[in-house]
């Protein structure tokens, strides 16, 4: 199984094409977005990787609802056919920001997923682990040694996702990630978000041991309330995502919010 990673540094977000048998599935796709216009060049090199590759793209995975970056799943299934997978949750998501940002009805998505849920990819099952905290519909895909984690976890100097949204819980993130640590050491754990210094290359993977041991906000040894205490302050300086208004909308919908 290879997994190669693609970076989209307008918003600092991971896309990674997994690919074993000749099939291949991408997670967490990023569209190219600005000044209100919509553009595909970033997703375009993701699947013109799969082409010259010859491989057979089946899924599309969806880690969360992104608050930061417009999805490219829909395109993606459109263009290839491909379909797409969700936690079951998002529905929960769905009503928490509905009124909010005054929201029609769910996308159409093919595959909602949680504990107990198992799916075939090439020679490999990708099993899916439930973590909420950032949201509630946060999923962790595990295949074989190799888990993609969304937001859940940050790179181990720069600590976990907010907890500050609605239906978010800084104590459900932290047993989340306690989950993910009950997992063995050598697990190689697939970041959503780094921003490195410009001319820096991000950090895309990192081994579950180093994790436990250096994750300066939730270590093996941090406690729930020192937890707690340092994600609420962390949340109080943050300030809202600069595309949360188009990308929440957008993603839940695959429709840009009318114009004001």
């Amino acid at each position: 199984m290879k997994v190669q990673p693609f970076f989209h540094m307008e918003t600092g977000s991971l896309t990674y094409v997994v690919s074993d048998s000749g099939y291949a599935l991408i997670v967490d796709p990023v569209l190219d977005y600005k000044d209100g216009e919509i553009s595909y060049n970033h997703v375009d090199s993701v699947l013109e990787y799969i082409v010259q590759k010859g491989l057979d793209l089946r899924l599309v995975l969806e880690t969360h609802i992104h608050a930061d970056h417009l999805s490219a799943s829909q395109y993606v299934k459109d263009i290839t056919g491909a379909k797409s997978v969700i936690s079951a949750k998002i529905k929960e998501v769905f009503n928490q920001w509905k009124a909010k940002l005054n929201l029609k009805s769910l996308a159409s998505f093919d595959f909602f997923v949680d504990s107990h849920s198992r799916i075939q990819f090439g020679s490999k099952f990708i099993e899916v682990i439930e973590t909420p905290g950032h949201t509630p519909a946060c999923i962790t895909y595990k295949i074989d040694d190799h888990v993609f984690v969304g937001d859940t976890l940050f790179a181990p100097d720069k600590g976990t996702s907010r907890a500050d949204f609605p239906g978010a819980s800084a104590t459900e993130l932290f047993h989340s990630i306690k989950k993910l640590y009950q997992l063995p050491r050598e697990t190689n754990v697939y970041l959503c978000h780094d921003y490195p210094p410009l001319g820096a290359a991000p950090t895309s993977c990192v081994k579950l041991e180093s994790q436990k041991r250096r994750n300066v906000m939730l270590s093996q040894n941090t406690s729930l309330s020192e937890y707690i205490f340092m994600r609420d302050r962390r949340d109080q300086l943050l300030k809202e995502p600069k595309l949360l208004n188009v990308a929440i909308p957008f993603n839940l919908t695959y429709l840009l919010p009318a114009k004001r």
